[in-house]
């Protein structure tokens, strides 16, 4: 009677631990479950990584404005007061070193100090990223043309040939037009940047930087030749 008892025991511990083998999820289950849960973090990490492009391409964005900012001050400044403002159409690669509509040439008298100013954008043929450059000498003194400096990094060019009515042909330098008397080549100047940091991502777009430069005192009938002459580039 004991043996008898013992096997039906054992039978139903056996099936008890079948039930507990057989509980929880099924196949089916388990995949379903799974396929959700990769779902959910793959739009998740898809959203931390846009979020993480755009935080980069704004930062690189800003620290390139930032740069052109620095120099449309220091250009503003100068050409406000400036007695002779050059037509960047008619600047010439001789004294330059770059295209027409890409270099100005100021005679101004910023702070009280009489001095000739030239800026350019310059793009090495190593890089499709171009530089904005400064230098500075004694007026009627070509030898004491201090070396063009950097003050700007990733300039991009325009897309197209150059139209007034288009700003996206607007190059660095061009005459903006305008009714004001002026006695010099030109008096109101339009300056357009379009940077763009490395860093970006390739379809972000470049900033672009561009004001209106009118210079004050090209009214007052300085020589037109004034800084005429120019440093080799």
């Amino acid at each position: 009677m004991r043996d008898v008892y013992g096997a039906l025991l054992t039978r139903v511990q056996r099936a008890k631990r079948g039930d507990d083998r057989d509980g929880g999820w099924t196949l089916v289950e388990l995949i379903v479950s799974m396929t959700i849960f990769v779902g959910l973090l793959t739009i998740i990490f898809t959203m931390l990584i846009s979020y993480s492009t755009q935080t980069k391409d704004n930062i690189a964005r800003t620290r390139a404005v930032d740069q052109a900012q620095v120099g449309l001050m220091q250009i503003d400044r100068q050409v406000r007061s400036g007695n002779v403002i050059s037509d960047p159409a008619t600047e010439a690669t001789s004294g330059s070193g770059v295209p027409p509509y890409y270099a100005l040439r100021v005679y101004t008298q910023t702070d009280g100090v009489y001095q000739c100013v030239q800026w350019r954008v310059r793009f090495p043929n190593t890089t499709p990223y171009g530089q904005l450059e400064f230098r500075s000498w004694q007026p009627g003194s070509v030898a004491t043309a201090t070396a063009w400096r950097v003050v700007a990094h990733n300039v991009v060019k325009p897309t197209g040939t150059f139209t007034a009515s288009d700003p996206t042909t607007w190059p660095p330098f061009f005459v903006q037009a305008t009714d004001a008397e002026a006695s010099s080549q030109a008096q109101t100047i339009r300056l357009t940047l379009r940077l763009k940091d490395p860093s970006q991502s390739a379809k972000s777009k470049p900033a672009t930087v561009t004001s209106t430069l009118t210079g004050r005192n090209t009214i007052y009938g300085y020589p037109s030749d004034s800084c005429g002459v120019t440093p080799a580039p």
